[in-house]
């Protein structure tokens, strides 16, 4: 570079993803690192010993090869799930196109590297009454996401894009974040054996809830369509509704049905997304 010439500028595209992760998930990923790495020396010098392996040792040493089977899965449910819905493009569903579009590339996708170099494809399928969407991989380096149609009806029957803008948000948030990559699946063995599985899932969660937080902050409250149904949602007071929340015990069978849950429990989720209004995006929910 000449003294003449200036430096191209760096556009940020919001937090870090190390800020976007909610805490209890670098911590939960590195214990099904350490421990699928102690468990596997383990079990491999057992066999070398000529030692006979108990079926769960044997169950996590076949996890380590997820990652290998995984790239064949991830072919075939790419092909099955999007022969059987409608790809979303500026000439299919142009008005939702242009939301995905421009929160894409707001969240920069299409100017990175690896997963982050192209804008994932997103279509939509028959949600036959299910309120879903999800995010996945089609090859290594690259993902796609896939809505139901009956979260894309809240935005064509009311003319509410808030929140699919939120939804879409949220599992962009899962490849930005790093949450399809097939290695992960290699912990799976062993968090799945100690019941610790839904734990992370829960933790990848609420980080992609902290990613739509920051790029669709408004649209965070929108996501009660998800627990009153497509046609209600409009009419529930959200306040009312957290004031419900805070009045019901924070006991044992909340804490149990959190802890075996995927997704945290909706008094939990909408708890935390109620405070990006007034304490921003950085909001930590409750893991129990």
């Amino acid at each position: 570079m000449t003294a003449n010439q200036t430096p191209t500028p760096v556009r940020a595209y919001g937090p870090s993803v190390s800020q976007l992760r909610h805490r209890a998930e670098m911590p939960m990923l590195v214990l099904g690192i350490v421990l699928t790495a102690i468990v596997s020396i383990g079990a491999l010098t057992y066999l070398l010993l000529g030692l006979r392996l108990d079926e769960w040792a044997v169950g996590i040493l076949i996890g380590l090869f997820a990652p290998i089977v995984s790239f064949i899965y991830i072919r075939y449910l790419f092909w099955s799930q999007i022969s059987n819905g409608v790809e979303v493009t500026d000439e299919q569903f142009p008005e939702l196109y242009r939301v995905y579009h421009d929160l894409a590339v707001e969240m920069g996708f299409g100017a990175g590297t690896g997963r982050m170099s192209t804008i994932p494809q997103i279509y939509v399928i028959n949600g036959n009454g299910m309120m879903n969407a999800y995010a996945s991989k089609c090859q290594l380096q690259r993902g796609y996401v896939v809505v139901y149609s009956d979260i894309v009806d809240l935005a064509y029957m009311y003319g509410d894009f808030g929140a699919l803008r939120f939804i879409m948000a949220h599992e962009l948030g899962h490849i930005k974040c790093g949450h399809v990559n097939l290695w992960r699946n290699g912990i799976q063995p062993i968090l799945a054996l100690l019941r610790l599985s839904p734990t992370l899932s829960r933790a990848q969660e609420y980080t992609a809830d902290r990613t739509a937080s920051f790029y669709a902050p408004q649209d965070a409250m929108k996501l009660i369509a998800l627990f009153a149904g497509k046609n209600m949602a409009k009419h529930v007071d959200v306040d009312a509704y957290i004031r419900s929340v805070d009045r019901h015990k924070n006991g044992f069978w909340l804490r149990l049905s959190n802890f075996l849950a995927g997704h945290a429990v909706g008094f939990r989720r909408m708890k935390a997304l109620s405070l990006v209004k007034t304490q921003g995006w950085n909001v930590q929910g409750k893991m129990l």
